[in-house]
């Protein structure tokens, strides 16, 4: 008999927390799911661990090992290898709460949404929460139909994480859907959203779903140009709903996510120390600039998130060095929070 749900773990060199991400499912208070491991080309003792790990859970489990490929294609790769009804991603080094899989079967089995989803809260290396859903967004409706869904996760007034959702298998496999092989950043909100568009309505459960883990190490926090993936995403998907004719959401995509996703990926390359000569150059592309410059989060109920958005483009549009001061020095306190 096949599992209701199937649980798709992408892993590349996290040995030292895929045990608690899979101790995090083995404690859910549903138990009717597989396990799928994808080892992404490891170099540490990831493949071992995990291996380990699940031949004595209990539960059924498959771990493909391939060469490294990205997050992307390994994502694939583990829907691919599934056979539930209903596919729940989760990273290598992040973790679900106890009920979260029971509070999304509930959901989507009540609603009939291709997508339901709950928050994704920031945790440190400890466990200890540092940065909670409701408190960088502000999250007013329960169910809304894709063109709300999507114009406010564009917005940025809500946020859906690839790893805080459960989705309907059957609505992947009838439309095709899969994350783009190559993109490292933002390729997780291009899916979402086309998974949305084809879900026509969605249902937020009311609660946080999943821990993030913010560690130094991860690919995300290494500097590298592929940072401005996440601008080619946003691009991407403006040619994908300019084809639906979806003109509302095209403006959106223009007017507010791309100038975001320019701004974003120059803010994380400062955030996690990219060259200051380098930097500055890029800073200074007057194309760049002028996306940035068109940046805003035009809505009235901003959280503080928001306004820490706003302040540092401000900054940057006064003196791009002093951006750069200011977001080394973010990181820097950060780093220290997350690891108490």
């Amino acid at each position: 008999m096949k599992p209701l749900v199937s649980v798709i773990i992408p892993a590349y060199n996290v040995e030292k927390y895929i045990g608690e991400t899979l101790k995090s499912v083995f404690n859910q208070t549903f138990k009717d799911f597989e396990i799928v491991v994808v080892n992404d080309g490891s170099k540490d003792n990831t493949l071992h661990v995990a291996r380990e790990i699940l031949n004595d859970s209990g539960f059924p489990f498959k771990i493909v090992d391939q060469v490294n490929r990205g997050v992307s294609v390994a994502r694939n790769v583990g829907m691919e290898n599934s056979v539930g009804r209903y596919i729940k991603f989760l990273d290598g080094d992040d973790r679900l709460v106890p009920n979260a899989i029971e509070t999304l079967v509930n959901a989507i089995q009540k609603c009939g949404c291709g997508l339901v989803y709950g928050g994704q809260d920031v945790a440190a290396l400890s466990g200890k929460v540092i940065q909670r859903y409701e408190d960088m967004y502000k999250q007013e409706w329960i169910y809304a139909n894709y063109e709300k869904a999507i114009k406010e996760f564009l917005l940025s007034k809500v946020y859906i994480s690839v790893n805080s959702c459960l989705i309907d298998h059957e609505l992947i496999d009838k439309f095709g859907l899969r994350f783009v092989p190559g993109a490292k950043y933002s390729e997780d909100n291009e899916f979402i959203m086309k998974v949305i568009y084809y879900s026509q309505n969605v249902y937020y459960v009311g609660q946080s779903i999943c821990l993030a883990t913010n560690r130094p190490n991860s690919t995300t926090k290494i500097a590298t140009l592929s940072a401005f993936h996440n601008a080619g995403s946003m691009k991407r998907l403006k040619r994908f709903f300019e084809a639906k004719g979806e003109y509302e959401i095209v403006e959106i995509l223009e007017r507010y996510s791309i100038p975001s996703a320019y701004a974003w990926s120059l803010g994380n390359l400062a955030y996690n120390g990219y060259p200051y000569r380098k930097w500055i150059k890029i800073a200074k592309n007057r194309t760049i600039r002028q996306y940035i410059k068109k940046f805003d989060i035009p809505f009235e109920n901003k959280t503080n998130f928001h306004k820490q958005l706003l302040m540092t483009k401000s900054i940057y549009m006064f003196s791009p060095t002093l951006a750069y001061v200011t977001m080394r020095t973010v990181s820097m306190i950060y780093t220290l929070k997350t690891k108490r």
